[in-house]
């Protein structure tokens, strides 16, 4: 089946017979462009025909690129030769953003299957409510179709930074909600930060004075300790003065001890030979004389010695204790502990409560920046909507203009950054109905990079067939593919039907119906030979 740059036509036969393949070939070409209706809305496809293969091809630049894709696994598609031998698969998301970088869109904010799946509309599919025309999904946010349309018309870059800065601010907001709640930070309320304000101010008068009068603090502690040390020094020295004193007299003592002599009568013999009438019996009463009176001083030079011996010892401790006292003293400048301990608490006390009321203040500065966030998208995109919506209904009043003519009042969509209201007038029945979402997709197509719409029979169906030719015009008017089913075409006058044919891709009908199978109630599951 070959398609054309252009209209495309899918043709059913004169009598709109049903059930012959002209939606599920529409919902194919969706398929081929990404889609997954095919498979969700018609259900019997694989139970009559099994799981089976699509194989298609895009031209991009003279180039043809060829893919497979299968109803087994439709989350891949294969990337094919020429005689569409499969190569390497890649995923269905790889290659709706290939189909997008091939048809050259330049939408940093919307997705290929975003932008194309709301104008396919074909029988089965969730898009072909008249009211809410923007919705792919009636259960889609209203906000979120607003969203895709503004970005559709390459408008949405002007509220994407600020969106993206709400975006993050309500993920911050949200951050610290969940922190509080499982108290990884404190709650804290206006009153308990005005008083975590108060002690805040009196603890930093507090490490003020602390930082005054610690120079102060340090110098006066200085002198004190210089002058306890100057004082113990002076009481060491004379400890040892005196210490030297009685250590010397003790020398003195110890060499009396050590050289004292008892006088002996040998000693008297060379006297006697000098002078032989000296009496014997008076040298040796000087000799026991002598010897009492060594006796004596040797007692008493013993107990002066022991009592040197004490007070030296008595000296040495009061000199070591004086040491004591002066390394404790001079220990006291470098280690304040009484001080540094103080001074950490205060500061410690003060650093968690700024730290409580700056998540306060924290928070209270996000909600203020997220209300300004928001009033300035609101700014924004009521700019942005009004530029979009004025577009889309001048776009629609000239094409309704040109199919129905000007008497004709054209729809009007209304849009609003939560919700849009799209108003058919002249609405008699449901052929006006449809036409307006054919007249709203044209709109789009000729004012927007979006590079196909498909349309099915139901949408033209009770539409006057003069309208319905002047519609085929503006198809034609387009180098971009549209793809639209009809059949009794030759109700459209024989220009139209002329066109129609020539334009065709495939003829339906009663006989030749899409498939290989005929499984239609009234055939009961008839096998076809197709070529």
């Amino acid at each position: 089946m070959q398609f054309k740059i252009g209209l495309n036509v899918i043709l059913g036969d004169d009598n709109a017979t049903n059930s012959i393949g002209k939606s599920t070939l529409l919902m194919v070409i969706d398929f081929c462009f990404g889609g997954s209706d095919l498979l969700s809305h018609n259900t019997d496809l694989i139970p009559e025909l099994g799981h089976h293969d699509y194989s298609f091809a895009f031209r991009f630049e003279e180039q043809d690129h060829r893919f497979r894709r299968g109803t087994f696994e439709p989350s891949l598609v294969y990337i094919c030769d020429e005689t569409y031998s499969p190569g390497p698969p890649i995923s269905l998301q790889e290659y709706t953003a290939f189909l997008k970088q091939a048809y050259k869109i330049s939408l940093p904010d919307l997705s290929f299957r975003a932008l194309v799946g709301l104008y396919i509309r074909v029988w089965g599919k969730d898009n072909l409510s008249v009211e809410r025309p923007l919705n792919l999904d009636q259960r889609q946010a209203a906000g979120q179709c607003v969203d895709i349309l503004l970005k559709t018309f390459d408008r949405y870059s002007a509220i994407r930074d600020v969106t993206q800065q709400l975006s993050a601010a309500e993920g911050q907001i949200e951050a610290l909600r969940q922190a509080r709640k499982y108290d990884f930070v404190p709650k804290i309320s206006k009153r308990a930060y005005e008083e975590n304000d108060k002690r805040i101010n009196e603890l930093e008068r507090e490490m003020a004075d602390i930082r005054l009068n610690l120079a102060r603090y340090a110098t006066n502690l200085s002198e004190v300790v210089n002058k306890e040390v100057l004082q113990l020094k002076l009481q060491k020295d004379q400890l040892l003065a005196q210490r030297l004193s009685l250590a010397s007299r003790l020398q003195r003592v110890q060499g009396n001890l050590n050289g004292s002599r008892v006088i002996r009568s040998e000693s008297f013999r060379d006297l006697i030979n000098f002078f032989p009438e000296i009496s014997k019996d008076r040298l040796e009463k000087v000799e026991d004389f002598h010897r009492d009176v060594a006796r004596l001083l040797r007692t008493e030079l013993q107990e002066s010695e022991a009592q040197l011996d004490l007070e030296i010892s008595r000296i040495d401790g009061a000199i070591a204790e004086i040491d004591i006292g002066m390394s404790q003293t001079l220990s006291s400048v470098e280690q304040p502990n009484a001080l540094v301990e103080h001074v950490y608490r205060v500061s410690v006390e003060l650093d968690n409560t700024r730290g409580v009321n700056q998540i306060f203040d924290d928070e209270s500065a996000l909600k203020t920046r997220l209300g300004e966030l928001q009033e300035q998208l609101a700014l924004e995109k009521k700019n942005v909507l009004q530029i979009v919506e004025d577009t889309v209904n001048d776009g629609m009043r000239r094409v309704v203009t040109s199919v129905f003519g000007g008497e004709r009042k054209s729809p009007e969509l209304t849009l609003q950054e939560k919700s849009y209201k799209f108003k058919v007038y002249d609405d008699t029945g449901t052929g006006v109905a449809y036409s307006s979402l054919v007249v709203l997709d044209l709109t789009v197509f000729q004012a927007t990079v979006l590079p196909v719409v498909v349309h099915d029979t139901l949408l033209f169906k009770n539409i006057e067939n003069d309208s319905v030719s002047r519609l085929i015009q503006i198809y034609l008017n387009s180098n971009k593919q549209s793809f639209i089913a009809l059949d009794e075409i030759d109700k459209y006058g024989s220009e139209t039907a002329s066109i129609l044919r020539s334009r065709s891709a495939i003829a339906l009908d009663n006989v030749d119906v899409l498939y290989v199978k005929d499984w239609r109630p009234s055939r009961g599951s008839q096998k076809l030979v197709k070529e």
